[in-house]
C-alpha cells in the first residue's frame, strides 16, 4: 500500500508514527518512512526522490542524511556516501546507523585502516546489522587480528542471537588458539540452530574444547555415520582420544578412516605425528609430518607450524624455519613480510617495531631472541604488544619501549611497515648461535610490591619454607601438561607455605589438596590477580623461596626474572614446548630453570614428582621437617 492509496484516517496515524520515529512533524515524517522502505527494497530512486527535499527543510535531521548516504552505498559512491553520514553525524554522533554507514563508506574506498576503526565504533555502539559485524570479523581475520576482533564483536554476537555469527566467531577463536573462548560460541551456535551439520560438528567441538571428552567421544561416533563432513568429526574425535591417552584407538581411526580430502589426510598424520612423539619415536614422526607436508603443502598452516616447532624442539632450527615461516596466511604476510628479518634489511634499519603473537609465556620467550638478531647500533627497537606489558617491561634488559596494540592497530600510530615484524621470526637467527645464547634474566621485578608480599608470607611461614606453586593450564593440550595440586603437594616439606601462583578459580583444587595435606599452610593472595596484574605477579614471584610449576607463563615469567630456585614439571612426547628441548634437567632456553622431565612413559608425573620431594631445602632456610604423607 503506498502513501497515495491510504485513506485519511490511515494517513493520520501513520504521520503521528513517523513523526516520533524521526522527529519531524507533517506529511515529511511520512516520506521518510517511505524513503526508507525504498531503501530496502532497492529502489534506490524512490528513496532519493523522498529525501533528498527533507535535507532541505530539516537540514539538522539525521535520517534523511542516513537515506541519502545508504542510496550513494547501493550505488558504490563511497566518498559521497562518506559526506551524507558524516552530514548525519552532527546530530547523531552515537547512532550505529551513521557509524556503520562510513565504515561501509570507507570499504567502498578501499580504505581498511579506517573502515575496521568505524565499524568496530558501529558494533560497539549496538548496531543490528549482523553484515557488518560479519565483513568486520572477516577483514579482522585477515589482518591477523582475531582476538582483537573477539574482544570487539562478543556483545554484539550475544545480543544478535544469530548462530552463523556465533560459529563465526567460535572459529576465528580456534584459529587465535583460544579454545577455550571458542567453546561457548561454538555451543551457542548449536543451541540456536542445532539443525545445520555445521552446527552439530560444532557441538562436537564445544564438548572437545570444554575437555569433556567420554562425551565428545560418544558424540563423534554418532555423528560420523550421520553427516557428510566426516574429516572434521574424525580430527575432532581422533584428538579426544589423544588427549585421554587412548594411543591404541586413536591410531587405529587414524589408519582405517577414508579422510575425503588431502587437508584432512594431512592434519590426521599431524595427529598421528604427536601419538609416535608420545612413544618416544621421533624420527617416525618426522616421517608423518614430512608426508603431511606432501600431500597437503600450504593448505594447511597450523601443520606447518607443528613440524617447524617440532624441528625446532631437537636443535633442528635451519630444517624448521621455512615451515614454522609459513604459520600465517597470505593476507598477513602481504602486510609484514617475513623478509622484513632479513639480516641484510634489519641491519639498516634505525628502528624496529616487534608485533605480538601466541600467548604471555610465549612472547616472554621470544623476547629474549633480541639478543640475537643483528641490529644497528643504537636501533630502536618497540614491541607492540598487551596492555599489561606496559609496566612489566619498565627498565628491561633488552632495550624494549612498548606500544599498547590497540593504539597500534587503531591507525593512530603512524609506523614504516618495512620495520616491522613478527616476534617470532626472530627465531630465524637461532640456527645461527649456540644453543641458549639468547638466555639470561632480562625483567626486574617491582622492589617494593616484592618486598611487601615477602613480609606478608614470612608472617605466616614462622622459617618455613615459602614455596609458590603454578599446577594447572585450562585449555584442551593443556591438560597434557597439568599435575593435580593434591599430588604436587605430597612433594612437598612438611609444614610449608604453599603460596597460590595459579590463575582462575582453583579453590576446589586447594580443598582436595589442603585434605590431603592438612600440615600445609595455603595462601591465596587476593592482593595479585595474575591475570590481569603482571607486574603484581612477578613481584609475588619473586617473594617465594622457591617456585614449582608446569609449563606456563609462571615458569616464562621465572626465567625472564632469574628466579634462583624454580623448577618446571616437564610432559614427554608432543606436549613438551620447544623452547626445553629433548633431554636435560638444565634450562636450554634462559638459563635458570631447573627441568624435571617425564620418563619414557608419557603422562606418568611420579618421576618429577619424586625429583621435587628430594630437593634440598630452599636457600637460607634451615628447614629439617618432612612430608610423612
Amino acid at each position: 500500500m503506498t502513501i497515495q492509496t491510504l485513506s485519511r484516517k490511515e494517513k493520520r496515524a501513520r504521520i503521528a508514527k513517523a513523526a516520533k520515529l524521526y522527529g519531524i512533524k507533517g506529511e515529511e515524517s511520512l516520506a521518510l518512512h517511505e524513503a526508507y522502505r525504498c531503501l530496502r527494497e532497492g529502489d534506490v530512486g524512490g528513496a532519493l526522490r523522498l529525501a533528498h527535499p527533507v535535507t532541505k527543510s530539516h537540514p539538522d535531521n539525521a535520517h534523511a542524511w542516513i537515506v541519502m548516504g545508504g542510496a550513494a552505498l547501493h550505488q558504490r559512491e563511497g566518498a559521497t556516501a562518506r559526506a551524507f553520514f558524516t552530514k548525519a553525524m552532527d546530530s547523531a554522533p552515537k547512532d550505529p546507523v551513521v557509524l556503520g554507514g562510513i565504515a561501509k563508506s570507507h570499504i567502498l574506498s578501499a580504505e581498511v585502516e579506517p573502515a575496521l576503526d568505524w565499524a568496530a565504533r558501529a558494533i560497539r555502539a549496538g548496531t543490528e546489522d549482523a553484515g557488518l559485524v560479519r565483513l568486520y570479523m572477516q577483514l579482522m581475520t585477515e589482518m591477523g587480528r582475531r582476538l582483537s576482533a573477539a574482544d570487539v564483536v562478543k556483545p554484539a554476537v550475544r545480543r544478535l542471537d544469530d548462530a552463523d555469527l556465533a560459529l563465526m566467531l567460535g572459529d576465528m577463536l580456534v584459529d587465535a588458539d583460544e579454545t577455550g573462548q571458542a567453546a561457548e560460541w561454538l555451543e551457542r551456535a548449536w543451541r540456536l540452530d542445532p539443525a545445520p551439520e555445521a552446527h552439530r560438528i560444532a557441538k562436537l567441538r564445544s564438548l572437545l574444547y570444554q575437555v569433556r571428552l567420554d562425551e565428545a567421544v560418544d558424540l563423534g561416533r554418532q555423528l560420523l555415520n550421520t553427516v557428510e563432513s566426516r574429516d572434521m568429526v574424525a580430527l575432532v574425535l581422533l584428538t579426544a582420544l589423544r588427549v585421554q591417552r587412548r594411543a591404541e584407538e586413536a591410531m587405529e581411526l587414524a589408519r582405517s578412516f577414508d579422510f575425503a580430502t588431502p587437508e584432512g589426510y594431512a592434519q590426521s598424520l599431524g595427529l598421528v605425528a604427536n601419538l609416535l612423539q608420545d612413544r618416544n619415536d621421533d624420527p617416525a614422526a618426522d616421517e608423518a609430518y614430512a608426508e603431511a607436508m606432501h600431500v597437503a603443502g600450504t593448505l594447511v598452516r597450523p601443520l606447518m607450524k607443528a613440524y617447524g616447532v617440532f624441528l625446532y624442539r631437537s636443535g633442528d632450527y635451519a630444517r624448521g624455519w621455512d615451515k614454522f615461516a609459513a604459520r600465517f596466511p597470505q593476507q598477513q604476510r602481504a602486510r609484514i613480510p617475513v623478509e622484513n628479518t632479513d639480516p641484510a634489511a634489519l641491519s639498516q634499519r634505525q628502528s624496529v617495531i616487534l608485533m605480538t603473537e601466541q600467548g604471555i609465556g610465549d612472547q616472554l620467550a621470544l623476547m629474549t631472541l633480541l639478543r640475537l638478531a643483528p641490529l644497528a647500533e643504537g636501533c630502536e627497537v618497540s614491541f607492540v604488544g598487551d596492555a599489561r606489558f606496559a609496566a612489566l617491561l619498565e627498565g628491561n634488559a633488552l632495550g624494549l619501549r612498548h606500544i599498547p596494540q590497540e593504539e597500534f592497530l587503531s591507525g593512530s600510530y603512524r609506523a614504516d611497515l618495512g620495520g616491522v615484524a613478527y616476534l617470532g621470526d626472530l627465531t630465524r637467527f637461532l640456527a645461527d648461535h649456540p644453543r641458549g645464547a639468547q638466555g639470561g634474566a632480562f625483567l626486574t621485578a617491582d622492589a617494593k610490591r616484592r618486598d611487601h608480599l615477602r613480609r606478608k608470607y614470612e608472617a605466616r611461614a614462622r622459617g618455613a619454607p615459602i614455596i609458590g606453586l603454578s599446577w594447572s593450564s585450562r585449555s584442551l593440550i593443556g591438560r597434557l601438561r597439568s599435575v593435580a595440586l593434591a599430588d604436587l603437594c605430597r612433594a612437598m616439606p612438611h609444614g610449608a607455605v604453599v603460596v597460590n601462583l595459579q590463575y582462575g578459580d582453583c579453590a576446589g583444587d586447594i580443598a582436595m589438596a589442603q585434605a590431603a595435606r592438612p600440615d600445609l599452610i595455603f595462601v591465596t593472595d587476593r592482593e595479585v590477580d595474575q591475570m590481569a596484574d603482571l607486574v603484581g605477579f612477578a613481584a609475588q614471584i619473586m617473594a617465594v623461596d622457591r617456585v614449582v610449576t608446569i609449563d606456563n607463563t609462571t615458569a616464562h615469567l621465572c626465567g625472564a626474572l632469574g628466579h634462583p630456585d624454580a623448577h618446571m614439571l616437564l610432559p614427554g612426547g608432543s606436549e613438551c614446548m620447544w623452547y626445553w628441548g629433548t633431554e636435560g634437567a638444565a634450562d636450554p632456553w634462559y638459563g635458570v630453570l631447573s627441568l624435571h622431565r617425564q620418563g619414557a612413559e608419557v603422562g606418568n608425573w611420579a618421576g618429577p614428582l619424586a625429583e621435587i620431594r628430594d630437593l634440598p631445602s630452599p636457600a637460607g632456610k634451615d628447614w629439617q621437617k618432612t612430608s610423612k604423607i
